[in-house]
């Protein structure tokens, strides 16, 4: 009978191998770990940074409809508290809406040709715009204000 020597494995480096294959695969599943929180955070920063645009936009649009809304101009020039307006923005999930404060008017406008004389006036209004989005429990919302005045006829009284 023939014996064959087979080369054996020396008794201190058995299962080293799968020692160092866990490590590693340990490791990497660390890393992979910390890279999906890592896009999440970032996700949710991106999130965060697109809703607080949708808001500033939104209430810049509020601003700019007020301003264009006559019926609205006029409402506040009749009431003594702030008239509020609210405005759809297509299928954009923000709410736009304005607050518009007559602030008193001028017979005297600088830089206007017909000046003190004249059977005209400057109406001075605020409007403060405020636009709010959200979704996914994060609700953002923006502020902005901004003073106008517009010439239309004197009333009797600034004669």
């Amino acid at each position: 009978m023939t014996t064959t020597s087979t080369s054996s494995i020396p008794h201190g480096q058995r299962g080293m191998v799968l020692v160092v294959a866990l490590i590693m695969l340990a490791v990497i599943t660390l890393l992979a770990t910390m890279t999906l929180g890592t896009a999440t955070t970032e996700q949710r920063i991106a999130a965060t940074a697109q809703f607080q645009t949708m808001s500033f936009q939104g209430a810049e649009s509020a601003i700019e409809g007020a301003m264009s809304d006559v019926g609205h101009l006029s409402a506040a020039l009749a009431s003594t508290t702030p008239v509020s307006r609210t405005q759809a923005l297509g299928t954009i999930p923000v709410t736009a809406s304005a607050s518009t404060t007559y602030l008193g008017d001028a017979s005297n406008i600088a830089g206007y040709s017909l000046g003190a004389q004249s059977q005209f006036a400057a109406y001075h209004f605020l409007i403060q715009g405020t636009g709010t989005t959200g979704s996914s429990g994060v609700n953002l919302s923006a502020v902005t204000a901004q003073g106008v005045f517009r010439i239309a006829p004197a009333a009797a009284s600034n004669n």
